[in-house]
């Protein structure tokens, strides 16, 4: 008998929101599945399944912490000086106060459970395997990217030679005597591991239609793939990918006049993969993101006043952070002159939004920035006007002196609240010079600072004498 690793307990209304894509999902909703049933049927299966979507919207995940605290940890956002204690050490950088989810080997669990028994199970045809097989593989591969960009360095800015990246499990485990206390994997076996997971997806899913944008599918992992061939610099496939990915896209670059309703949109016109939410699946008032960064309630993250000064005046994302005191005047005095992040405004339902993960601008930002790496500035720049010109901004006519800088200044506008500004930094081992709002907070050195690196749970390596801590904690 299996242990209860693999009991699944799901939310049926959940479960039936995600059922809703299309005839393979057309099975009864399970409150609990045992061992037996997950592993010997396709219902079992199809629930496990659906649970590997589920793990990514917690709180610690997608949900909030992947999407905005980075944001804190870097330049993009300060503390509200009437906050609620939530994210205050995140914007000055104190020890512990990283990114963090380590917590999320259960769902990688369940996304092992899946790719070991779903070409075994009775109950689904071979379509429906191969395209099981491909989501799952998208969706470890994700979650083992956001997890070592977290902890590890990239594969060509380790520092001092510490190039641990993260536990690396591929199989379940099923027992008790299975779970076997193992070391950290390199950052390189790490990231091997991503490539040949998304580089079968991508077989798996050009072969199958994958249900953009809340399920995965062939244009989001070939954008998965361009993002983690970036950060490890191998410029030449991240742009393979990228222009792939472009191709396969059934959405383009939203035109200026979308933008401020882009977010509020179901799903984002922009989005390759977007994780859509219920109004059963609410994250609740204290963790949401709308808690986190609008006047609905806490509001304990501010948009950096060095973050407003790189917009423009014609820049039509202005409206993507607006006054507070204008949009919500019976909870802001005219008085407070504060402007919020309008990206995530319980648009879904109360304390409930959408989360685009991965949206074609971002493609194209990444191939812009991988063709100016390799020296083609003619093709950077046209990717990079791409960005501007559906954002009210005139097209440059020529790549300026400090053309990576420039490209990332426009990741920086354009992704800002999305999980990539911290992550950009340290990839490209750039220092971190901490907003004036955050007081004497000092800038981060890349190489000395520790704080680039979360700190791996004490508890975790307390328990396991063969789990590394990082340098410094």
């Amino acid at each position: 008998m299996k242990s209860n690793i693999l009991k699944i307990t799901l939310i049926t209304a959940a479960l039936l929101a995600f059922m809703a894509c299309d005839d393979m999902l057309q099975v009864e909703p399970q409150q609990s599945v045992g061992s037996e049933v997950a592993t010997q049927s396709g219902t079992g299966i199809l629930a496990v399944y659906h649970r590997g979507y589920r793990a990514q919207m917690f709180q610690n995940y997608w949900g909030q912490r992947m999407a905005i605290a980075g944001d804190a940890l870097a330049d993009n956002a300060v503390s509200n000086p009437d906050n609620s204690g939530r994210y205050t050490g995140e914007p000055i950088n104190s020890l512990g106060s990283g990114v963090g989810g380590w917590g999320r080997y259960s769902g990688i669990n369940d996304l092992n459970t899946v790719l070991k028994y779903v070409g075994d199970v009775d109950g689904l045809t071979d379509n429906q395997r191969v395209r099981i097989e491909g989501e799952t593989l998208f969706l470890r591969a994700l979650a083992y990217h956001d997890l070592v960009k977290v902890y590890g360095y990239e594969p060509n800015k380790i520092v001092d030679g510490w190039d641990r990246g993260v536990i690396l499990r591929t199989e379940p485990t099923e027992t008790i005597d299975a779970a076997d206390l193992r070391s950290r994997a390199s950052v390189v076996e790490v990231y091997n591991q991503i490539e040949e997971d998304l580089l079968r997806s991508i077989s798996n899913l050009s072969q199958v239609d994958g249900n953009a944008p809340h399920f995965a599918n062939l244009a989001a992992a070939h954008a998965l793939l361009s993002r983690v061939y970036l950060y490890w610099e191998r410029w030449d496939d991240a742009i393979d990918q990228a222009t792939l990915a472009i191709e396969a896209s059934p959405v383009g670059v939203a035109p200026p006049d979308a933008v401020a309703g882009m977010y509020s949109a179901e799903p984002n016109p922009e989005s390759l993969f977007e994780l859509k939410f219920t109004s059963s699946e609410s994250l609740g008032v204290n963790v949401a993101l709308s808690s986190a960064l609008t006047p609905i309630s806490w509001w304990d993250l501010l948009p950096s006043d060095e973050l407003l000064a790189t917009f423009s005046e014609d820049d039509v994302r202005n409206e993507l952070y607006p006054l507070a005191s204008e949009n919500y005047p019976d909870d802001v005095p005219e008085t407070n002159t504060n402007r919020y992040v309008a990206k995530y405004e319980a648009t879904v339902a109360t304390h409930t939004d959408n989360v685009p993960v991965i949206r074609i601008s971002e493609v194209y930002l990444t191939r812009a920035e991988a063709y100016a790496e390799s020296g083609d500035d003619a093709s950077a720049l046209a990717d990079l006007n791409e960005i501007r010109t559906n954002r009210g901004l005139a097209a440059l006519d020529s790549a300026p002196a400090d053309f990576i800088e420039e490209i990332l200044l426009e990741r920086r506008r354009e992704l800002a609240f999305e999980g990539h500004r911290w992550q950009d930094l340290k990839r490209k081992g750039w220092d971190v010079v901490k907003p004036a709002a955050t007081g004497p907070a000092p800038t981060l050195v890349f190489g000395e600072n520790i704080q680039f690196l979360s700190q791996i749970p004490n508890a975790q390596v307390t328990l396991n004498p063969n789990l590394e801590q990082n340098p410094g904690y």
